[in-house]
């Protein structure tokens, strides 16, 4: 029998690996086919795109020959498709740029590593496919000659030749862009050996119906001249070959191929596959397909056929969690109210969160109340309109002040909706449960409750803020954003009455400063760094939107930060703010919070909730 510590060991190797490479051989047996992956493996052109940990790089690697082999029976006699991996790496990208060339010699240097690169990736396969199926005959009519000539080789004539050729050319390359020497290396024309190399793969043996997917991953990394390159390669691919990009939202900055009139449009040229909105009806289940997949291969014997992530991860009515809360203190006065009449006897039998919502909308005006609350009884719709309004917001006015847990965060289904459809937050998330029901003595076969659910949410969250100082030049004005944020809709979240119910999301003014032109620049850029490292999330706003208008959207802070700051992580209402607010929150976050509350100023001066108190010097 397993002990405790060898499965919590267990159970840290799978939940707490939340990147793909870091599964390594766990990668293809744990990987669920999301519901997107159809789409993906058609013969197109594609961009994946999506947040950091929403699944790309998984999805991308088990379409490549070796996820292929090991999640198919496929013998790759006759394969429909073969993916050739490549994950964009910024310090190789990075070194053809500067000032020691301009930049159509910059377009023509790059253009031959690209060349090489894919044709590279092609020949690793080959290799590999005479390994796997133990043949060294399967390439015996291809013409690498040909091939070689493109890439400017001569005295090529086997795969080997080509694969050392190609290897010396790119250390050549890179040498020579390092170091600027005299002796320049030969250039290839963009595209060409590609085109060549891929005519000559239909000669693989069972390889002449076969597409070939070449698959490039953070495709954000690229400069915006090399993204203008690969697009060129894109709107111009070959018969039996087409590009997969994953790329985080906003990351494709640049549209238009070297010919600055030729854009790349969808559906023409690829299709847009965009992770969030094509998991948002389907995440849970996916979520939860995940998950079981890895308690399973955790220990089945010690959990038994009844595990999975919703009986480890219970979650609470409002009305249940209202009670947890402590809901009924706070209406003991309204009970013996209602009890004092003999007509309002059969009020009593209504929930006490009920009796809560009418009596806080009331301002505990107990006689006004109970007209209201008496509406609701008889089933009049205004009433109950109001009651679900605010029956799930007001959850968070009943601990009170300084309350440990102003707010339970649980339930598998309530926890996958705060990671705004990312599988690894959701994973980090079930992991940092785990962590918490182990910490205090609890066996992983017991579900875990609502409390510890909560503690670990939070964790997480905070673990998030604080790695956003690191992620890019803009990291600390995005932490000090999103805490301005935060505050401001904790209290808000923390005062429903007099406010709008779940305020959690902001649309930009329609006001702007004609003057203020880099104030207009500075918003632009923290909104995009923003969305892009998931500090943020958007949705289209009532306006025609476009990727680059940030104007057109409403913005909220990312769900999976709702725990520890304490408001609702489900999509509501919005208000509006100024552009020069949003820059005033990193830089003078109470004056700014204050202003935004406007007449519910004074509220700003709450103290902050225990699990903020770390920064209690930030905001004083």
């Amino acid at each position: 029998m397993p002990t405790d510590s060898n499965i919590a060991e267990k159970l840290e190797q799978l939940f707490g690996s939340f990147r793909a490479e870091s599964l390594r051989d766990d990668l293809y047996p744990l990987f669920n086919e999301p519901e997107y992956f159809y789409y993906l493996i058609a013969p197109k052109s594609c961009l994946l795109e999506g947040g950091r940990g929403s699944g790309k790089t998984t999805a991308l690697r088990c379409m490549t020959y070796e996820g292929q082999a090991a999640l198919t029976s496929n013998d790759f006699s006759e394969p429909k498709f073969v993916g050739l991996y490549t994950k964009i790496n910024t310090n190789t990208v990075a070194s053809f740029s500067g000032p020691e060339l301009n930049i159509t010699s910059w377009q023509r240097f790059f253009g031959h590593f690209i060349n090489l690169m894919i044709c590279e990736e092609a020949l690793i396969y080959i290799k590999w496919l005479k390994d796997y199926r133990k043949s060294n005959h399967l390439d015996a009519k291809m013409n690498y000659t040909r091939v070689g000539q493109a890439l400017g080789f001569a005295n090529v004539t086997t795969l080997n030749d080509l694969f050392n050729a190609i290897d010396h050319s790119r250390m050549s390359l890179e040498i020579y862009i390092n170091n600027f020497g005299d002796s320049k290396p030969t250039i290839s024309p963009l595209q060409t050996p590609v085109n060549i190399l891929m005519e000559e793969m239909r000669e693989l043996d069972g390889h002449k119906d076969t597409n070939f997917f070449i698959i490039l991953d953070e495709y954000e990394n690229f400069l915006d001249y090399q993204q203008k390159i690969v697009n060129t390669l894109i709107k111009h691919s070959g018969e039996n070959y087409f590009f997969k990009i994953g790329v985080r939202e906003l990351g494709w900055r640049e549209k238009t191929t070297l010919n600055s009139s030729e854009v790349l449009i969808s559906p023409a040229d690829y299709e847009r596959i965009q992770i969030e909105e094509k998991l948002e009806n389907d995440f849970a289940a996916f979520a939860k397909r995940v998950c079981d997949a890895r308690l399973r291969k955790a220990d089945t014997a010690l959990f038994g056929p009844a595990i999975d992530v919703e009986t480890l991860l219970p979650g609470l009515s409002i009305k249940a969690e209202a009670i947890e809360l402590g809901v009924s203190r706070h209406v003991e006065t309204f009970r013996s109210f209602l009890l004092s009449t003999a007509d309002t006897h059969r009020l009593l039998d209504l929930h006490d969160h009920e009796l809560y919502v009418f009596q806080e909308l009331n301002k505990q005006n107990l006689p006004e109340a109970t007209k209201e609350i008496e509406d609701y009884y008889l089933g009049k719709k205004s009433s109950r309109e109001r009651y679900e309004n605010y029956a799930y917001s007001l959850l968070f006015s009943i601990s009170g002040k300084g309350a440990k847990i102003s707010k339970y965060y649980c339930g598998h289904s309530v926890l996958a909706k705060t990671t705004h459809q990312n599988i690894r937050f959701y994973m980090q998330l079930v992991n940092e449960c785990i962590r918490e029901q182990f910490a205090v003595g609890k066996s992983i076969s017991e579900p875990i409750d609502a409390q510890l659910q909560t503690v670990a949410a939070r964790n997480v969250g905070l673990s998030y803020l604080r790695e956003l100082e690191g992620v890019s030049v803009q990291g600390g004005s995005l932490a000090k954003l999103l805490l301005g944020l935060g505050r401001l809709f904790q209290v808000m979240a923390a005062n429903p009455v007099g406010g709008k119910p779940e305020c959690n999301q902001f649309e930009m003014s329609e006001e702007v400063s004609d003057v203020d032109s880099q104030t207009n620049q500075e918003v632009r850029s923290l909104l995009i760094e923003a969305v892009m490292h998931l500090a943020l999330v958007r949705t289209p706003g009532t306006k025609l939107t476009t990727a680059s208008d940030v104007r057109s959207w409403d913005y909220a802070p990312h769900p999976i930060f709702a725990a520890y700051f304490g408001f609702s992580h489900r999509r509501k209402r919005k208000m509006k703010v100024e552009e020069s607010d949003l820059i005033a929150l990193t830089k003078q976050p109470q004056e700014t919070i204050k202003k935004l509350l406007g007449r519910r100023a004074p509220l700003a001066d709450e103290a902050l909730p225990i699990q903020m108190s770390m920064f209690d010097e930030y905001f004083c």
